[in-house]
């Protein structure tokens, strides 16, 4: 039956005395019924004129009966029909369409993308049929023949490609007709970079929705993951970032749909620095891509003590000592497969044109700051042979023998506060078998030696003197050739 939404008067009548008027049809014959209510009680003798913008032979003015109702026949065509019903001072109107027996019977269809299925609904004059039967037929579709549940509902699959969907319904002697046209399911594949992870994430969507357990190709230049998978519960797979810049495309594919995208990666980022705290501190700084990397290789060159190989802790720094006196080094930092280089001129604690003593000073200083497992007594005298000023070559007599063993193959010297030995001061102290004991008793000695010889001239000298003065007084043997074997020297 079709029904028709109760109206309220509109002229002349409180709220308690509105007219109701309801409108439907009989699902067997057609037939309209006009019922007129008020406060839910059927109003007798109302009066119904019908009218409609198409032939109909209902139209005309009735009485209603005992049952407030008035019957009206099957039209023959659809028509737009107008109802006003007086009663009294109250008056009210009402409209419906009203549609022949053999057009009753209707179907309509909605999509459920998310469940990828469509659904047909069949009805009469409004109502939902039970029991209709519902063929579905399209291009490259599992067509068939369904019937509907209590809800008038028929459900099928949503097709895989674009087509147009035929839905007939049809129950007794009715039918009803649709055609739709249907879109393929939407496939996408989408790409990002996780450069905090290292990976790159691919992820499959289906209509907006992830699609587990779809293929997916990768393929790049010289990227060594090349290859396919199989996306996981949240329609995604991980591969590793490159470690070059490229091109990286992925080929998605499920239920017999394909989507594709190609992407430019570019290659990770390693980077490194190197900062001074006031001439103290230096600190070596690794990262990737901004962030910190940790367990990267650090190698520090250059006339410095605290060169060497290192490896950078959680927050991706090494922490080392300032130089001396300034130098400059050179800093390469690795990790998984990248590289970094930065050069850097470290300040040191003593100017290059202060007093050697200041420098022997500090270095001293930092032998006791930084401690050590012996005495510094070895290391002070190392580093003060190696970086006295004095040792330079241009300085050095015929007879002094090779210079020092530090000195650069190609004649340059180590800089002061900065050669190998230097460096016990600022790795912690003098080498173990360092005695400053021994050499102190080594200087005592070396200087009771230069004061004896420093004598012993002395009295050639004097010797010397005698003998001039004895031969410029006629004094001399007369042979040139010294004083005579029994000549007593003391």
């Amino acid at each position: 039956m079709l029904a028709v939404a109760m109206v309220p008067g509109t002229v002349g009548a409180a709220s308690t005395d509105a007219l109701q008027v309801g409108v439907t049809q009989d699902a067997d014959t057609g037939d309209a019924t006009v019922t007129v209510t008020r406060n839910e009680t059927a109003v007798e003798n109302a009066t119904v004129v019908v009218e409609s913008s198409g032939n109909y032979s209902g139209n005309g003015t009735y009485a209603t009966g005992a049952n407030g109702t008035v019957d009206l026949p099957n039209p023959q065509e659809r028509v737009n029909a107008t109802f006003t019903v007086t009663e009294g001072n109250n008056t009210t109107t009402a409209s419906a369409v009203l549609v022949p027996l053999d057009e009753s019977l209707d179907i309509s269809v909605e999509a459920d993308d998310a469940n990828d299925t469509l659904t047909a609904t069949v009805t009469q004059y409004g109502d939902a049929v039970e029991g209709a039967s519902v063929m579905v037929n399209g291009s490259a579709y599992d067509n068939g023949t369904y019937e509907t549940d209590a809800n008038g509902t028929v459900e099928v699959a949503e097709p895989t490609t674009a087509t147009n969907l035929t839905f007939v319904a049809m129950d007794g002697d009715l039918t009803a007709e649709t055609t739709v046209a249907v879109e393929a399911d939407d496939l996408d594949v989408s790409v990002e970079v996780d450069d905090a992870n290292d990976t790159v994430v691919a992820t499959v969507t289906q209509d907006g929705e992830p699609v587990e357990n779809a293929s997916v190709q990768v393929n790049g230049t010289d990227y060594a993951d090349n290859g396919t998978y199989e996306t996981d519960a949240n329609g995604t797979v991980e591969v590793a970032e490159p470690t070059t810049a490229t091109n990286l495309t992925f080929v998605a594919t499920a239920d017999g749909l394909t989507a594709e995208t190609t992407v430019a990666v570019e290659a990770d980022d390693l980077d490194v620095s190197v900062s001074q705290d006031e001439n103290e501190s230096v600190t070596i700084t690794v990262t990737e891509d901004g962030d910190a990397v940790e367990n990267a290789s650090v190698a520090v060159e250059g006339n410095y003590t605290d060169a060497g190989e290192y490896e950078t802790d959680a927050n991706g720094t090494v922490e080392l000592t300032a130089p001396l006196q300034t130098v400059t080094v050179d800093v390469t930092a690795e990790y998984d497969g990248l590289s970094a280089e930065t050069t850097a001129t470290l300040q040191g604690e003593v100017a290059e044109d202060d007093p050697f003593g200041q420098l022997v000073s500090r270095f001293v200083e930092r032998l006791k700051d930084t401690g050590g497992d012996g005495p510094i007594g070895q290391a002070v005298s190392d580093f003060v042979t190696e970086n006295n000023p004095g040792n330079a070559d241009d300085k050095r007599p015929d007879h002094a023998g090779p210079k020092n063993s530090s000195d650069d193959a190609d004649g340059e010297e180590d800089a002061p506060g900065n050669s190998d030995k230097a460096k016990n001061g600022n790795a912690g102290g003098p080498p173990e078998h360092a005695n400053n004991d021994k050499a102190n008793d080594e200087d005592e000695q070396q200087t009771a030696e230069t004061e004896e010889t420093d004598e012993e001239e002395t009295d050639d000298d004097s010797d010397d003197e005698s003998e001039d003065d004895d031969e410029s007084n006629g004094n001399g043997n007369g042979n040139g050739g010294g004083p005579p074997e029994h000549a007593n020297n003391n």
